[in-house]
């Protein structure tokens, strides 16, 4: 069981390595008075929408891939573009597999958001400091690895990923500052307790596991909080739909089904379901 868990991070390691680092290298797509007061009306819906993410807002390995989307691989049915079609918004889609924070900022930067949105939605920081990637190699190597990792690397890399979150959405309200800004989290890998085969990880390297998970969503709520954009944590929602779900779950384990996404990863499930928590943030 922890074979099959190694060669899956290591299959991971070797996806996620071969990932464009610059997302915007592929990336797609009265006058006169009144003496009666009037009703004010109604702010405009937004017409266009950009999303900014890393691998778990592309779908990597979800079939069929976008035209050109090369390294980033960014699906056809990611949850941007399930967002997209549901609100009737013209999508620009530059999210990319293995991008990080800073990533996203040099996106910002080179002029991703000169269209004028009116939704820009943001997920980012499972890639800050090699975090997912370190997390699953250390915990699928054994506790002594994974316990350190948790308790000694992982504090100091979230305390930074805050701070460049923060930035990031700064960054992203001056670029678009008509747009709503929404930050987007993680669905849960982990079981709450216990293990699985699909995941292939002792119960209490898990169990370490989901700390870190909480202690990312945490961190990007306080992001949020900061920016003052609100925030779409998919941890509760996700509840009973980790990898050890079976048919509900919303993230692979160690051995995804063909065409419906990479090893510790969502699926098919898990975009549509993240597709509808940003939906009604989207909304207001």
């Amino acid at each position: 069981m922890r074979t099959r868990a190694v060669i899956a991070a290591t299959a991971l390691l070797m996806i996620v390595a071969g990932c464009s680092s610059d997302p915007t290298t592929d990336s797609p797509r009265a006058s006169g008075t009144s003496q009666t007061p009037t009703a004010a009306a109604p702010a405009p819906r937004p017409s266009s929408y950009v999303a900014l993410g890393d691998s778990f807002t592309a779908g990597p390995g979800i079939d069929p891939l976008q035209a050109g989307s090369g390294y980033c691989g960014r699906s056809q049915d990611n949850w941007p573009t399930r967002v997209a079609d549901s609100l009737d918004l013209t999508l620009t889609d530059v999210s990319c597999s293995g991008a990080t924070t800073a990533d996203l900022a040099s996106t910002v930067r080179s002029g991703a958001l000169s269209t004028g949105p009116g939704l820009v939605t943001v997920s980012a920081g499972g890639n800050d400091g090699g975090l997912f990637l370190s997390l699953i190699r250390s915990c699928t190597a054994g506790s002594d690895a994974c316990g350190s990792f948790v308790k000694q690397q992982v504090p100091p890399i979230l305390k930074q990923t805050t701070t460049d979150v923060v930035s990031l959405l700064d960054a992203v309200r001056s670029a678009a500052p008509d747009a709503r800004v929404v930050l987007v989290g993680y669905p849960r890998l982990m079981p709450a307790d216990g293990t699985c085969d699909a995941v292939g990880i002792a119960a209490g390297d898990v169990a370490t596991v989901v700390s870190a998970e909480e202690a990312l969503d945490t961190a990007l709520a306080s992001a949020a909080e900061q920016a003052d954009v609100p925030y779409v944590s998919a941890r509760d929602a996700s509840t009973g739909h980790d990898a050890c779900a079976g048919d509900q779950a919303w993230t692979n384990g160690a051995s995804p089904g063909t065409g419906d996404g990479i090893f510790f990863h969502p699926n098919r499930r898990g975009m549509a379901a993240v597709a509808s928590l940003v939906e009604a943030a989207a909304k207001g």
